[in-house]
């Protein structure tokens, strides 16, 4: 089966991730192959050329879903990274109601969002990320914390996925200059990427504790994936404010670190208080800043649930079972355009 998956030049870290998974992983029953969307005009050009062979595409992105509308007649996949917003939803109706499209949700909080602004049950479908297991490193890696500029007893907290609006990581710079302010030995890590890294950084800068932020890539001056720098942390701090890409959590999860995190519909679906995580249903700094703190303080409780949280990733999110569910839509929808 050929199926073509059309992705965004800057994809975040998840849908990367899981498209790389797919591409290499499928089997060789699937023959996958990768596009990028540069311009429109181009990349729809290129759709038509090889529309004749091609049985199924597979779109990651909205803009990728309607270039793909407007292509051919090919069986569609659409697989959001987060919920549209209620005109993307409309649209999605629109486009649904006279090509054949499958949508995939990655978490059941958007699978009810979708049904619920009137996807039909039938064509809406849950697979939730998995992890590569065997990408994940528990050991700490003194070196690259001292490239990074830590001491041996600072005490990292790495905030979780890309810095974008939803991930809300300036409460994450807030929580940290809290604890800064009390010992200088704690620092606030995150990867560098997302639409507000710069000002993060520049919101340290008025705090006046430059020193407390690390921006991963910009000091080791290369590329830097999430699943890297949690090697270098002791603890994983989850800001969000609305629906991000869970996959990071997940991989946190797995690697056995305690994780903070504040409280949405999605990360509920993953994280329990006291029993795989921290969580604070008020998101203050303050009260976050309090959490790391108790966990600190409480070994027993720091080592409870972060065993328990690498036990369930095991448990409920292995690639082996995301990758499976994908085959069996890609079968399935190749037997219904059969009928």
């Amino acid at each position: 089966m050929r199926v073509q998956h059309l992705l965004e030049n800057d994809c975040d870290f998840q849908t990367a991730r899981l498209a790389e998974a797919l591409a290499t992983r499928a089997g060789e029953d699937f023959d996958i192959e990768q596009q990028i969307i540069g311009s429109p005009l181009p990349a729809l050009r290129r759709l038509r050329e090889r529309s004749a062979e091609v049985d199924l595409i597979h779109a990651w992105s909205l803009r990728g879903l309607t270039l793909a509308a407007l292509a051919g007649d090919r069986r569609l996949i659409f697989s959001p990274a987060r919920l549209p917003n209620r005109r993307g939803i409309g649209w999605l109706r629109a486009m649904m109601s006279y090509r054949d499209i499958r949508v995939v949700a990655n978490s059941a909080t958007m699978q009810r969002a979708l049904i619920e602004r009137g996807i039909t049950i039938d064509r809406c479908h849950l697979i939730r990320p998995g992890v590569d297991f065997s990408r994940i490193q528990r050991r700490r890696n003194p070196a690259l914390r001292e490239e990074l500029g830590f001491c041996d007893d600072d005490f990292v907290i790495l905030a979780a996925g890309e810095s974008d609006r939803p991930a809300n990581h300036a409460l994450a710079v807030w929580t940290a200059s809290i604890l800064y302010a009390m010992d200088e030995r704690y620092k606030l890590l995150f990867c560098g990427r997302g639409e507000k890294s710069d000002s993060l950084r520049q919101f340290a800068g008025k705090l006046k504790q430059p020193d407390m932020v690390r921006d991963a890539e910009k000091t080791l001056r290369r590329r830097m994936e999430f699943d890297e720098l949690l090697v270098a942390a002791d603890l994983v701090l989850v800001t969000a404010s609305a629906a991000v890409p869970t996959l990071p959590v997940m991989i946190a999860m797995a690697a056995g670190l305690p994780i903070v995190s504040t409280v949405t519909s999605e990360l509920s679906e993953l994280l329990e208080d006291r029993h795989s995580a921290m969580l604070v249903p008020k998101p203050t700094p303050k009260l976050i800043a309090q959490r790391i703190l108790d966990i600190r303080q409480d070994p027993s409780l720091q080592w409870s649930i972060s065993d328990t949280a690498r036990t369930e990733a095991y448990e409920f999110f292995p690639l082996t079972k995301f990758v499976n569910e994908w085959r069996e839509i890609y079968r399935g929808s190749a037997v219904q355009g059969a009928r």
